[in-house]
This record gives C-alpha cells, sequence and structure tokens, in this order.
C-alpha cells in the first residue's frame, strides 16, 4: 500500500536489501508530476536509486535509473493524463540497499528541464537562456549573472509552479556567445563566428551532428574545449577539425581522463577552420546540450 503524501513534498527513506517504497499523490488532467531522487549524490554509500512515476492500475507511465543532469540519480517526469492518483516508487536499481542507502525524493509539479542553451555567459550581464527537456516543453528565461565568481556556477530553472531542486551547470568565462543555427549539418551549412569565442548547441536526434566555421591567423595556437559531461549533458562528444576545404586535422573522443573532448590547435595557415561535434555513439535528444570553447593557449 502506498504511502499517501501532498504534492510538492519532499520524502525522505532508506532503502534495504530487495527493498521497495511507495508514495501516491493526487494530480490534475494536465498537471507536470517530478520525482527527483537524490542518492548517490548524498555520499553515504554506493546507492544507484531508480525511480518511477506510476498510473493507479500500476502500469510505469516514466522511470529513471541513471540521468547525467543528477550525477547519475534518478529524475522521472509526466503530464499527468487524467485525474487522479499517481504512485511513485523507489528502490535500488538491482534491488540492493542497506541501513546506508538514505534518499531524498523530490515529488511536484516545479520545473525540470534536462539543458540548458547556452551553458555560459560573462560575468556581470545579463542573459537569456532556452531550457530544454521538460515535459511541459521549452521555455526561456533571463538571468543576471554575478560579476565575480566561477567559472563553476548553476542556474535553478523556475516558473509558477516552483522552482527545481538542483540547478543546471552553467560556465562564468569572458567569451561571446555564438548559438548553433539549424540546420548546420555540414561545412557548407556551419554556424560562423570569430575566436576566441564559445559556440553552443544540442544534438537533438539520433542523427544530428553539428558545424561551426571560426577564423585563425598562423602561428596561434588554441585550446578547443567540448563541455558536455561536464556541464551534466548526456553527451559523449567526438570532435573534429577540418580545414577550409574539408581535410580533417585532427579528432578527439576523450581527453584529460573525461568523457569530454579537447584539441590543441597550432594554426598551420590564415584561413578558415571548421569543428564537427557529435554523439561517440550516434546518440541525441533534449539533454544532449554542449558548450565548445576556443580560447588562446
Amino acid at each position: 500500500k502506498p504511502q499517501e503524501i501532498a504534492n510538492n513534498s519532499t520524502v525522505e527513506g532508506i532503502i534495504q536489501n530487495e527493498d521497495v517504497d511507495y508514495f501516491v499523490i493526487e494530480a490534475k488532467k494536465g498537471e507536470r508530476i517530478t520525482a527527483e531522487v537524490e542518492g548517490i549524490r548524498l555520499g553515504n554509500t554506493m546507492f544507484d536509486p531508480y525511480v518511477a512515476i506510476l498510473n493507479e492500475a500500476r502500469f510505469e507511465l516514466a522511470t529513471s535509473d541513471d540521468a547525467a543532469l543528477i550525477w547519475q540519480d534518478g529524475v522521472a517526469s509526466i503530464i499527468a493524463p487524467a485525474d487522479g492518483k499517481y504512485i511513485v516508487q523507489i528502490r535500488e536499481s538491482s534491488y540492493g540497499g542497506n541501513g546506508a542507502s538514505h534518499y531524498r525524493c523530490h515529488i511536484g509539479s516545479y520545473p525540470r528541464p534536462l539543458a540548458i542553451v547556452p551553458a555560459g555567459g560573462k560575468p556581470g550581464t545579463k542573459v537569456q537562456v532556452k531550457f530544454l527537456g521538460d515535459v511541459a516543453g521549452e521555455f526561456v528565461r533571463e538571468f543576471d549573472l554575478p560579476a565575480t565568481g566561477g567559472p563553476e556556477y548553476e542556474l535553478f530553472p523556475q516558473d509558477d509552479k516552483g522552482i527545481a531542486p538542483s540547478g543546471m551547470q552553467f560556465r562564468l568565462t569572458n567569451l561571446e556567445n555564438s548559438i548553433e543555427v539549424e540546420p548546420n549539418e555540414n561545412i557548407q551549412q556551419a554556424t560562423k563566428a570569430g575566436s576566441p569565442v564559445a559556440f553552443n548547441g544540442v544534438l537533438s536526434s539520433k542523427t544530428d551532428v553539428d558545424y561551426f566555421g571560426f577564423t585563425a591567423t598562423k602561428g596561434q595556437a588554441l585550446d578547443i574545449h567540448v563541455y558536455a559531461r561536464r556541464l551534466r549533458s548526456e553527451l559523449d562528444p567526438l570532435l573534429i577539425l577540418y580545414n577550409a576545404k574539408g581535410g580533417a586535422i585532427a579528432s578527439n573522443d576523450d581527453a584529460n581522463g573525461s568523457p569530454d573532448s579537447y584539441i590543441r590547435f597550432a594554426v598551420p595557415a590564415d584561413g578558415e577552420y571548421f569543428l564537427e561535434v557529435r554523439d561517440h555513439l550516434r546518440r541525441g535528444g533534449d539533454a544532449f546540450h554542449y558548450r565548445i570553447e576556443l580560447t588562446p593557449v
């Protein structure tokens, strides 16, 4: 029998071995319901939580085991298809657990986007960001960025239904933002900007690849960093650098112990160069956002 709770509540508990906890709320048709679990983030033990939202007949409407956004904890969201009761299930992903497997689960109608574009901005400025991946649809908010601190920062999505319990990773850097303009599936369609620059985008489908163009001068040395997993994106990026004729100069998958990509580029001649970013396993979706920072060495 599920424990009855009010919507927009945080519940706390412990998952013992083979334990499963159930909570039930009332919701109206069209209402957003999200259940975000804090488990592994609490740091008590290697607890890998699984969360699901079920209807009254116990059919799963949404499930989540590992979400890069929240460090492999789980977050499930739905739009209620009808008035009625909805059940949140919490357990360990392989039905393990012990006395140290403590969790907090935030159950409510708050926004829970999975990605943000752009994923960075200049300190002390205003920036408009687009939140992607929320079950109620994408939305845009404007933020005043702090003048000091960083580069690691977080923005918290908020609307008239509440505020997300955890923030979106956001970089504070003195780089101009360039946001992809679709279609940019090849060199001829590349989104172009001068360097140094920060390119921002999202690989929205399994077939999506993004191209960006920039100019550089002979003798320059550029660091090209892809920020994806470090932004808690689902993307495992592959980065390829091309010359103006489309010839590949360099590529990188994983660098410095991270799934993110990095290339140090010694510019051989004045001209235009291009970057391609795609997912290593050809995946995509609203949660596959990224930021490519080009900076002088």
